[in-house]
């Protein structure tokens, strides 16, 4: 197929895009620019048309024959949404609205992504994509709406439409303001690992959240939510100390009960169940695994990884710490 992936220069973008052109696919990359670098590193035995736009504000010019777009793009970020409240609401709003106008002009359907914030997170739940939404972030509230526009699309013109939402996914190519890449940064320049909040999240290997998103748009239903998650609780501290035995050279590890920002849930784990009835899918890493292969990418990629090292090396009490500050160019104090 002929596939568009909108936000291809993100991290799930770019792990997606190198995924289905490995299945034969033919992908043509969108997004507003290339500011983490990742696409200079794309194979050369999968030549990807690359589209500059954003989408918030462009016109939406694709190739002729585009069979799926797959819509990524937004700006995902949880804290920079405590931030800019304004700002991501407009950008990932906007930027859905103009592609699900455009995908109904031109009769091509759409796998939307969102994000299991929309359930907000309380202490001992599980939540099921019956849950009804709960945002507590800007960010989350914002997906919430983008939802909701697809399902409208879906009914005043009978646009075919698919959703899922993606748990906290973690590996190769995730900038180093997430807590995984953030302290596998911090390990490979001789800095004490960096674990604040209690909070408990579900996390889940990239590569198993690819396969999911492939099979849901061959063989998912119009009109339906999946959620891709694992179903398993982990607390902030349990990372830590899975991390540190990685690093001989790792003497310290500095914890923090205080979140940085009001902006989450206390707790947020998923069940995946529709999407392993209807489609058969399971997680096939493990975390203890899922982190060892990512930390061996990390390793291997230095240079990649050190060019956030200005992020990584502050704390995470201030605004320092997220990288889209910069890219943005707003004030990180």
């Amino acid at each position: 197929m002929n596939i568009v992936i909108t936000g291809a220069s993100g991290f799930v973008g770019f792990n997606l895009s190198q995924y289905l052109a490995q299945k034969g696919h033919r992908i043509t990359l969108l997004d507003r620019d290339d500011y983490c670098q990742r696409l200079v590193h794309i194979s050369p035995l999968h030549e990807m048309a690359f589209i500059c736009c954003d989408l918030a504000s462009d016109r939406i010019h694709l190739p002729p024959g585009t069979d799926y777009i797959i819509h990524l793009a937004a700006m995902p970020h949880v804290d920079y949404s405590y931030h800019q409240p304004g700002e991501v609401f407009r950008n990932n709003t906007l930027s859905t609205q103009s592609v699900l106008q455009y995908a109904t002009e031109h009769h091509i359907p759409v796998l939307l992504a969102s994000s299991v914030e929309v359930y907000g997170g309380d202490w001992g739940r599980v939540y099921h994509e019956s849950d009804p939404y709960a945002p507590v972030s800007p960010y989350s509230a914002s997906k919430v709406a983008c939802e909701m526009l697809a399902h409208s699309y879906a009914q005043c013109y009978q646009l075919p439409v698919k959703l899922f939402r993606l748990t906290n996914l973690y590996g190769p190519w995730q900038l180093p303001d997430r807590i995984i890449p953030r302290n596998f940064g911090r390990m490979l320049d001789g800095l004490p690992l960096d674990i604040q909040g209690s909070a408990v999240r579900d996390f889940l290997y990239v590569d198993d959240a690819l396969r999911a998103i492939e099979q849901i748009m061959l063989k998912g239903k119009d009109g339906q939510v999946y959620n891709i998650s694992t179903g398993l609780g982990t607390t902030m501290q349990e990372i830590g100390e899975i991390l540190k035995p990685m690093d001989r050279s790792v003497a310290a590890v500095e914890i923090r009960e205080q979140e940085p920002t009001q902006s989450r849930g206390s707790s947020l784990v998923v069940h995946s169940g529709r999407l392993r009835a209807e489609l058969g899918w399971l997680p096939q890493t493990t975390l203890e695994k899922g982190l060892e292969k990512t930390f061996r990418w990390y390793r291997e990629h230095p240079e990649w990884v050190r060019q956030f090292s200005r992020e990584y090396h502050t704390t995470r009490e201030t605004r320092s710490f997220i990288i889209d500050m910069a890219r943005y160019a707003v004030p990180a104090v």
